[in-house]
């Protein structure tokens, strides 16, 4: 492996509308929203730039449509050193440039609508066309708004070739559990974690050595906003990191800048009990900022952030 590890994301490109409320509608309910803006998005994306900014060499596997949206993407994305050689575009208009629509409240909470569009037109076709890519990556990263056939491909090509392998199965789909799709590490948040182990709230004595054998991963991990990361390995006795203490602005990238900084960890090679510190420093300062590729954290910060005591 390299000193800067290859990272390969499987995943998703939107254009994300975010809406500033003082509080989120309820079922038929009409709320006046006090700004607005429109930026890049999509969780693989998303996870994408969190791992270069992380310190990652990144390519990212995926589709955006052949318009504007697409075009101005892929622009963003070179300029800020993200591999999309391998975004294929896909023209028609049944297949725009995929899309969301948040909502965020003045405690950082949001909700989220998504319009897949190119996204669900990742093939296994496209997947096979860079299987060198990914059999040549330090870690391979996905998601879940991509097609559920296309991403396993992704994971058996990366398992074949012994890369390490990350899978952060948002948005959840109960598809994924009879899938069997091979990788090394499942990231969770407390209600995908629910959904996985069929316990609501959930309850982290479910997750244990022998489930994590049984789905022949290496680790799970549960984050749970500012309480404590779970983390359970084949070996060791279940951990917690409690992550750095801050008041949220918002929410919404911080699961991707754990994921995405968690894949440049472990594609480093670091042990555990540095590599989820060091993502859960990423997915803390991911609050601090309105938006999702906004508030992603370079590893400058990331790493001055640990060496700050946790107050």
């Amino acid at each position: 492996m390299s000193s800067t590890p290859h990272i390969v994301v499987v995943g998703s490109l939107n254009l994300d509308h975010t809406f500033l409320v003082d509080r989120l509608p309820l079922p038929g309910q009409t709320v006046a929203s006090t700004g607005a803006t429109t930026a890049f998005g999509g969780k693989g994306a998303n996870q994408a730039l969190a791992a270069r900014r992380a310190g990652g060499s990144v390519s990212l596997i995926g589709c955006v449509g052949d318009d504007a949206a697409g075009t101005g993407y892929l622009d963003h994305f070179r300029r800020s050193g993200v591999g999309v050689d391998s975004v294929s575009r896909i023209s028609g208009n049944a297949f725009p440039t995929g899309s969301a629509f948040i909502a965020v409240d003045s405690s950082g909470e949001n909700t989220i609508i998504l319009n897949a569009g190119a996204n669900q037109a990742l093939s296994l076709k496209d997947v096979d066309a860079h299987s060198e890519l990914i059999s040549s990556a330090d870690a391979l990263l996905f998601q879940l708004e991509c097609p559920l056939e296309s991403v396993k491909r992704a994971a058996e090509i990366a398992r074949s070739s012994d890369v390490k392998t990350i899978a952060n199965p948002s948005p959840w789909d109960d598809a994924f559990l009879s899938a069997e799709i091979p990788c090394d590490y499942v990231i969770l948040n407390a209600l995908e974690a629910a959904a996985f182990t069929g316990v609501d709230p959930f309850d982290s004595s479910l997750c244990t050595h022998a489930l994590v054998e049984s789905l022949g991963l290496k680790a799970m991990i549960v984050t749970q906003g500012a309480q404590a990361t779970f983390f359970q390995s084949r070996s060791e006795e279940p951990l917690e990191f409690l992550p750095p203490l801050m008041t949220p602005v918002d929410t919404v990238g911080a699961g991707d800048a754990f994921a995405g900084a968690f894949a440049v960890a472990i594609a480093e090679g670091m042990d555990y009990s540095k590599a989820v510190p060091f993502a859960n420093a990423a997915g803390a300062l991911a609050t601090q900022r309105v938006g999702a590729q906004n508030a992603l954290p370079e590893r400058r910060q990331i790493e001055e952030l640990l060496d700050k005591p946790n107050e």
